[in-house]
């Protein structure tokens, strides 16, 4: 499918020299910050403009774009901020027939910051231009967001199923490459009135298989709660899975919790989220398989 990009002027090895870096130069006295995969795609694209393919709109609307980093250099600001929030840096690459920014990232995907918000074109710059092109759809960034029901924590002894449910989620973030958690953090709001918080504490994991840390650990909530007065059935429960110290990288924005007692309407349920960093690369694939595995366990789609 990279005939586009060949009639359009692109060829292997191409090197579009002095105006390329000319264009760059531009675009750095703005504020972007040029890297060597942005330095290399620009060289190799820089001044052709792509048109929809006549065979375009194979999924989506087929789009042209031009390349040349000047394009989109007034929306270094906006780029910028996407770039902090994805935890990798971004370089103006040029513009779609839409007006949407286009961007290389450090490790020389093509990005697309629409009124949607970002877009993954293409693992390549190659890719992207082609899939635009094409009308190929691209993959929206956004921060997964993942809950799944757990009604059967409704019962008696819902913090003990709680416990459980939680320990079952340490052992999928754990098999999954996630992280390793130690401890479970418990806080219990009063439902009554507006609602105080009666305790707010963390509990490590007792030594031993996860399975058989559910009692003690739901007895050591249990007598905590029973310390300030508080029932577990007369409190919202969350149980929060604590991220291990020296976790580093998008990994450590995933939070993982299990809520019992709140919203009636909402119900008992296990909630997994992240940060927009974990939208690219390894750590996208590694928050999906722990989705995946926490849906299959849960009975809900992930």
């Amino acid at each position: 499918m990279s005939d586009v990009l060949t009639e359009a002027g692109w060829r292997p090895g191409r090197d579009a020299g002095d105006a390329a870096m000319l264009a760059v130069l531009v675009t750095v006295t703005v504020g972007a910050e040029l890297f060597p995969a942005a330095e290399r795609a620009v060289r190799e694209f820089h001044g052709l403009t792509v048109l929809p393919a006549p065979t375009g709109g194979r999924e989506v609307v087929a789009v042209g774009s031009a390349v040349d980093p000047r394009e989109a250099r007034h929306d270094v600001p906006s780029l910028n901020r996407l770039a902090g929030s994805l935890g990798v840096r971004l370089f103006p690459f040029g513009r779609t027939d839409t007006d949407a920014p286009l961007a290389v990232d450090e490790h020389g995907r093509l990005l697309m910051l629409g009124p949607g918000g970002p877009w993954l074109l293409g693992e390549t710059v190659h890719d992207g231009l082609t899939a635009l092109a094409y009308g190929l759809a691209p993959v929206r960034l956004r921060p997964p967001r993942l809950r799944f029901p757990l009604p059967a924590l409704s019962g008696e002894g819902g913090l003990g199923a709680a416990v459980r449910a939680a320990l079952v989620a340490v052992y999928v973030l754990h098999s999954t490459g996630v992280y390793s958690a130690r401890a479970l953090h418990l806080r219990a709001t009063t439902l009554r009135g507006i609602g105080v918080v009666a305790v707010d504490e963390e509990f490590p994991l007792p030594p031993g298989p996860l399975e058989s840390g559910a009692d003690p650990l739901t007895a050591a909530m249990t007598a905590r709660l029973d310390a300030v007065g508080a029932r577990a059935g007369s409190c919202e429960l969350v149980l929060t899975l604590t991220v291990p110290p020296g976790v580093e990288g998008p990994l450590a924005t995933v939070a993982c919790a299990v809520t019992l007692g709140g919203d009636p309407a909402e119900g008992p349920a296990l909630a997994l989220s992240a940060a927009l960093s974990t939208c690219l690369g390894p750590s996208a694939r590694t928050v999906d398989a722990c989705g995946k595995a926490l849906a299959a366990w849960a009975g809900s789609p992930a």
